[in-house]
């Protein structure tokens, strides 16, 4: 199934009915097929903000598509040419000068940077997939467990195939616990190191760091994890997040 024509959780009660139709799905945002591409980081799921502010529409520069651009009323009637724009835009998310980004990817872009200054959404050497392809009607923190896993299995299928649209030995960001538990529920082959102490927040003990590679086909993807939030981070934590990101890979050199 195309994936902008998904409604396994459109109108579900049992995902209780967080899944807001109107706006198209998005499984990553930036060109996941360029061969400029050398690193992925990796989300929840892409905020309802990116479509409306303070719950009305933004313009169409200024978002991700939605039915309502195509004169439809349901992702079924979307045809090619439809498909086609949803996914240009979706391309060009960071390269389009028109828009803004959510200041998520300002925050994630200060730490991949800072890893490897050659590591950028804008210059298409970095981009961004998300384990839930569609927005939600509440933040995903107060969205209940059972649907958030819900939400996950349903979207499962499709992240691994942008998954495995990647070339061989793209890094993963996988940003925060939730994301690194769902790589061991893929069904793929995962080697780990043993969990690493990370000196971000100090005060509050500081926080674990996960490094490893997973095996999808003929694929390897190595990983860097963490389990804080890059968005729940201040500057000066991102600061520390990156240092450590930069001593694993200088470790593998």
């Amino acid at each position: 199934m195309t994936i902008e024509r998904c409604q396994r959780c459109v109108g579900n009660e049992a995902c209780g009915n967080q899944i807001v139709k109107e706006c198209l799905p998005v499984p990553f945002f930036g060109d996941i097929c360029n061969p400029r591409l050398k690193i992925v980081t990796v989300g929840l799921n892409p905020a309802l903000n990116e479509y409306y502010f303070n719950g009305i529409p933004k313009s169409r520069s200024q978002r991700l598509a939605a039915i309502g651009d195509y004169g439809i009323k349901a992702r079924a009637d979307l045809n090619e040419a439809n498909l086609a724009d949803a996914k240009a835009r979706r391309d060009l998310y960071f390269r389009d000068p028109n828009r803004n980004w959510h200041p998520y990817f300002e925050k994630m872009e200060s730490v991949t940077n800072r890893v490897n200054p050659g590591w950028s959404y804008f210059w298409g050497t970095a981009a961004h997939l998300d384990l839930v392809a569609c927005a939600t009607k509440d933040r995903w923190g107060n969205i209940g467990a059972q649907i958030q896993t819900l939400l996950i299995g349903n979207c499962r299928d499709h992240f691994l195939n942008s998954l495995s649209r990647l070339a061989s030995g793209t890094v993963l960001f996988c940003d925060g616990p939730r994301v690194m538990q769902e790589t061991q529920n893929l069904g793929l082959t995962l080697e780990r190191q043993p969990p690493q102490l990370i000196n971000i927040r100090e005060a509050s003990g500081g926080d674990t760091g996960w490094i490893g590679k997973l095996i999808l086909g003929d694929k390897a993807f190595p990983f860097r994890g963490w389990s804080s939030h890059v968005r729940q981070l201040s500057a000066v934590w991102r600061f520390d997040l990156a240092f450590w990101l930069r001593g694993t890979f200088a470790k593998t050199e």
